[in-house]
């Protein structure tokens, strides 16, 4: 819960409690409908700490909690007019929650400027949509940081079992950066009785960046692997459309970095804007240093970058072409690279198969890895059913609006399990991006 969802809960309490100033205010019935509503406020505020119930749904139960403990919601009247609004918000929420893979269809036929899609069968590419077009991949680049782990781990220049101190990860974390990922992964490593004398192993490190997407993880793995050697692997691997490599984490402080006394937000804006790509590059690889050094310490600022700040972080975030990752999801599909590359980067990937244990009765491999900013969301996945059929397949939006957002991530779940398990649904996504 947000500071905004606080500020709204008190000040419900405290324009309940502001009329008992005046004693003739406190009648029996006031406070009885007072004492309903700050009992219900308490129940939404249990929810959402101890029970973690999101804020949204235990607010709307909180609301038609009071309506229904309202008398005057018992009239002719009042009855209507709640009956109404009832069936129109459900109506609402239905168009907006219900499954709609045809929604993610439409948008990409709708929005080719912005949109990716590459979809590969069998070992044949049969969907081949702006794929060539290079767009922000957010957390989907972690695949590429992914498999030079793997590769250094298969070449013996580190170990899986290597010992990592927390304080060396800490000091690339900065609070609500990524979705709570890592404190995610923290616990979770806790819960594994994984963390040993304030360590971890380095596997695990590899782990936290691709499952729960730590941006403080994948900054220390740029770190450790060496900028210079995932930038070649990735000319190596032949992802001709890829942009080079810097510390998507530490990027978040350029603005904090060039930002003067006085400077206002559009004046930041246009600074951030000037700045070459090679100089914020090398400004994030700058700050990120400092942050592995102890020079700047993270934990001491908040991050509260407005969403025009935001977006040119997210514009100039590594980009990629969906080609470029469907090749790259091939090479681990088809077992390409070396035995104990290709079984590490599996280990990784393919976490989807041990969150879900229903995925063996349909598919022998699942290896998944997505990327979101307000403005952006993306995945990248590749599936081996029990038949042996092999897919892999790419997304990638870009520019998107709060709505479009919000309804892509609803209905992609269903589009992806439509599209790997409906060979007709194919040919309908074939034939309308191809249109």
């Amino acid at each position: 819960m947000n500071i905004y969802g606080w500020i709204g809960l008190l000040g419900i309490i405290f324009f309940t409690l502001i009329p008992f100033l005046n004693k003739a205010q406190r009648t029996r019935e006031e406070v009885q409908k007072a004492i309903v509503t700050i009992g219900i406020i308490s129940g939404i505020i249990i929810a959402v700490l101890v029970f973690n119930i999101n804020f949204l749904i235990a607010f709307l139960f909180g609301v038609l909690a009071m309506i229904l403990f309202d008398s005057k919601t018992y009239t002719k009247k009042r009855l209507t007019i709640y009956g109404v609004t009832t069936l129109i918000a459900g109506i609402a929420a239905y168009a907006l929650l219900r499954d709609n893979p045809n929604y993610v269809i439409q948008h990409l036929k709708e929005n080719p400027e912005s949109s990716s899609f590459y979809f590969a069968e069998n070992g044949k590419p049969v969907i081949t949509y702006q794929s060539t077009v290079r767009r922000p991949l957010a957390s989907t680049v972690k695949i590429l940081i992914a498999v030079e782990y793997a590769m250094q781990v298969e070449e013996n220049k580190i170990q899986k079992d290597q010992s990592i101190p927390l304080g060396d990860l800490n000091r690339f974390y900065w609070k609500n950066t990524d979705g709570g990922g890592h404190e995610a992964w923290l616990e979770a490593v806790k819960q594994d009785r994984g963390i040993q004398n304030n360590e971890v192993t380095l596997h695990d490190v590899a782990k936290g960046m691709i499952t729960y997407s730590s941006n403080a993880n994948t900054d220390y793995l740029i770190n450790l692997l060496g900028i210079d050697a995932i930038n070649q692997r990735k000319t190596a691997l032949g992802l001709t459309q890829h942009e080079d490599i810097y510390p998507i984490g530490s990027a978040l402080l350029i603005p904090d970095s060039i930002q003067k006394d006085g400077m206002s937000e559009k004046e930041l804006i246009k600074a951030l804007q000037k700045l070459s790509m090679d100089d914020y590059r090398k400004l994030a690889q700058s700050i990120s240093l400092q942050m592995k050094t102890g020079e700047i310490n993270a934990s001491e600022t908040t991050f509260d970058s407005s969403p025009a700040v935001q977006r040119v972080w997210s514009d100039r975030l590594i980009g990629a072409s969906a080609n470029d990752y469907g090749k790259l999801l091939a090479l681990i599909s088809n077992d390409e690279l070396p035995s104990n590359a290709a079984e590490t980067i599996r280990d990784l990937l393919e976490w989807p198969m041990q969150l879900n244990e229903e995925n063996y009765r349909k598919y022998t491999h699942i290896g998944s890895k997505g990327g979101s900013t307000l403005f952006v969301l993306n995945n990248a996945m590749y599936v081996e059913n029990l038949k042996g059929d092999q897919y892999e397949f790419v997304i990638l939006l870009n520019n998107l609006k709060f709505h479009e957002h919000f309804l892509l991530r609803n209905n992609r779940n269903s589009f992806e399990r439509k599209l790997l398990n409906d060979a007709g649904f194919r040919d309908e996504v074939r034939e309308a991006l191809l249109n």
